[in-house]
Parts: structure tokens; C-alpha cells; sequence
């Protein structure tokens, strides 16, 4: 018995003195990767990006290509398919770069101390990685993030460029079927690469149908007349004009002519492709097809010919008219060097 024990003391003694010594002999003293090697993991992932983080309201410096994964992560469903999570990735690095101070951008128009921040409202969307780790659960967060980081790593360097200039790579999530929107009709200036194209891809997108009720009282607050009719009446609503895709571009409400994205924005609707029905009990019912502005890229539509077998250049070029897919202007051709 006593054997037994002295036996457990040595194999104790072993583990904690000897094991550790031979690990620290095997990683040449734990003295760490060359400098050389850290040199070639920075430039590979990209210039330093200044993110205000908006969950935490502080700035924080990450790496372009990895600052991208949260991007990508935030912005797109991971179940989509490689090709349009890779077209997604290409947007947003043109996207960041448009911000990066040292690279001639303006910065975050929000948060002047920072290049970008993470409110989609004003920038990009961008999770950490433990929010992923929420999103997609334990078992899925694996999986998912090595397919965006794959999307990412398999465009690094690429951008979207336009008469050799970055363009501005906006994006929604689905235009619904109708088509997308040249900026025109959204915005009041034209763009050269932002036209209305065609976009029937997005097979079975959601926010399909989606209804928001307004009491006469809420809608007239909102749009900003008075109701002052009964809802058995009508409503003095009408449709002025459409956009060439065929949603609203100027609606008169009263007296007043308002635009569409003006009304979408008032009534927080998802898409200016809206119409609307008197409802029981003097209510009013908006409904929309689509979500978001539908200008430049279609998430759900570039899922959709990703699906069909285009790759991510051929599905960035259909929804930016003329565009390039190739390094930034003045790199090395090889990746992002600054």
C-alpha cells in the first residue's frame, strides 16, 4: 500500500515540475513568434481601424480583415451561401476603407474620434465575438464563424472601385422583387453605379407582406396633417408618382406632397413599396414589401444568384452598374499595405 502512495507522489511531482519545464524547452523559452512572423500576421489582416464601439460607447483599434468578420457576421444571415457572404465581405472592406482617416477617409460623421463606428444607423453593424457566440449558440458559433472568416479571408484585399476610386458600397436587405432603386429616386443625386437594375433572386425573403396600424390620429401626427375625417370617408391620401421600379416616390397627404423615403421614414415602414386599407375601428393599415432603402447590393437577391452559380464579382458588378472588383487604388496589387 505504501508503494501505491509513494508511487502517486512521484507521478504528482512529475506532472507539476517536470511537464511544465519540457513544454516551456519545446517553445524556445516561451520567448513567442519571431517579430518577423507578428509583422506578417499585421499586414496580412489589414491596417489598424479605430471602431467606436457603440454596445460599450469606447474606441477600440482591430485589424481591418478581423474587424470584418464581425461586420460580415452582423450584416448578412450565416446561412447564406459563400459566394454572396463573400460579396458582402468585398462591400464592407470598400465600405471601412471610404472611412479610414489614414487612407483619405472623413472618418465616422458621429463619432469624429473614430474611422467607423457599429451602429448600423450611421455605419456598419458589427458583433463580437461573444455576441456571436448568443446569436448563434454554442453548438452553430463554430461552424459559422469559420464559413465568414473563410468569405473573408478567400477576398482579402479586394474592393469595389469605380473610375479607379472606391465606391460607396451601400447596401439593404431585400428590394422586395421589384428591382433596386437608382439613388436618384431615393437620395436626389444621381450616382453612375447606383441604377435600378433588376433583382427577381431573392426567392422568399422575409419582411414579405409586413402590416404597421396607425390610428387616425397617430397617422395624421406623424405625416403631419389633420385627419379630421371619418375613416368611413377615405383617407385624403394619394399616390403621386412611382419611382421606375414602381415604388412610391411622391405621396400627397392634405395639402402636402411628401416623398417616399420621407413617408418611410415618418411612419417607420420598412420599404417605400408600401399601400394601405382602412382597418375596423377607424384604423389604418400600411403595408410593405421589401426592407430597406433598395439601393446598390440586394442581400437576399445575391443569395439568391450566388444560388443560381454566379460568384461574388459577378453579383457586386449587377448591383454596382460599372464597377471593378480589385485591389484599392495605389496598393501593392497583392493586399492592403499601408
Amino acid at each position: 500500500m505504501r508503494s501505491f502512495w509513494a508511487g502517486v507522489i512521484i507521478f504528482v511531482l512529475l506532472a507539476v515540475l517536470v511537464l511544465p519545464a519540457a513544454v516551456i524547452g519545446l517553445m524556445g523559452g516561451a520567448r513567442g513568434p519571431a517579430p518577423e512572423a507578428l509583422e506578417a500576421a499585421r499586414a496580412d489582416e489589414g491596417p489598424l481601424l479605430k471602431v467606436f464601439v457603440a454596445a460599450r460607447g469606447e474606441v477600440e483599434e482591430m485589424p481591418l480583415e478581423r474587424y470584418l468578420v464581425g461586420v460580415t457576421a452582423a450584416e448578412m444571415p450565416a446561412e447564406f451561401h459563400p459566394e454572396a457572404l463573400k460579396a458582402q465581405a468585398v462591400a464592407a472592406r470598400t465600405y471601412a476603407l471610404r472611412r479610414l482617416k489614414s487612407f483619405g477617409g472623413a472618418g465616422c460623421p458621429k463619432h469624429p474620434e473614430a474611422d467607423i463606428c457599429t451602429d448600423p444607423a450611421c455605419c456598419q453593424g458589427w458583433l463580437s465575438e461573444s455576441e456571436l457566440r448568443q446569436r448563434w449558440g454554442l453548438f452553430s458559433y463554430p461552424r459559422y464563424h469559420e464559413k465568414i472568416a473563410e468569405a473573408v479571408a478567400a477576398t482579402a484585399g479586394l474592393v469595389i472601385t469605380y473610375d479607379h476610386e472606391l465606391i460607396d458600397p451601400v447596401y439593404h436587405a431585400s428590394c422586395g422583387g421589384l428591382g433596386t432603386e437608382d439613388a436618384a429616386a431615393v437620395w436626389g443625386s444621381s450616382v453612375p453605379y447606383l441604377r435600378h437594375v433588376e433583382c427577381n433572386f431573392d426567392g422568399n425573403p422575409p419582411h414579405m407582406g409586413d402590416e404597421v396600424t396607425f390610428t387616425l390620429a397617430e397617422l395624421g401626427e406623424r405625416l403631419g396633417l389633420e385627419v379630421a375625417v371619418p375613416a368611413s370617408q377615405g383617407l385624403d391620401l394619394a399616390v403621386l408618382s412611382r419611382t421606375a421600379a414602381g415604388r412610391v416616390k411622391e405621396l400627397r397627404a392634405g395639402r402636402m406632397t411628401l416623398s417616399g423615403p420621407e413617408v418611410r421614414k415618418r411612419l417607420g415602414l420598412n420599404s417605400t413599396n408600401f399601400s394601405w386599407r382602412l382597418a375596423e375601428g377607424g384604423k389604418v393599415v400600411f403595408t410593405t414589401s421589401g426592407n430597406g432603402h433598395a439601393v446598390g447590393l440586394c442581400q437576399y437577391g445575391a443569395d439568391g444568384l450566388a444560388k443560381a452559380g454566379r460568384d461574388f464579382r459577378a453579383i457586386l458588378q449587377h448591383y454596382y452598374t460599372g464597377t471593378t472588383v480589385s485591389p484599392p487604388p495605389g496598393s501593392s496589387g497583392s493586399g492592403i499595405n499601408f
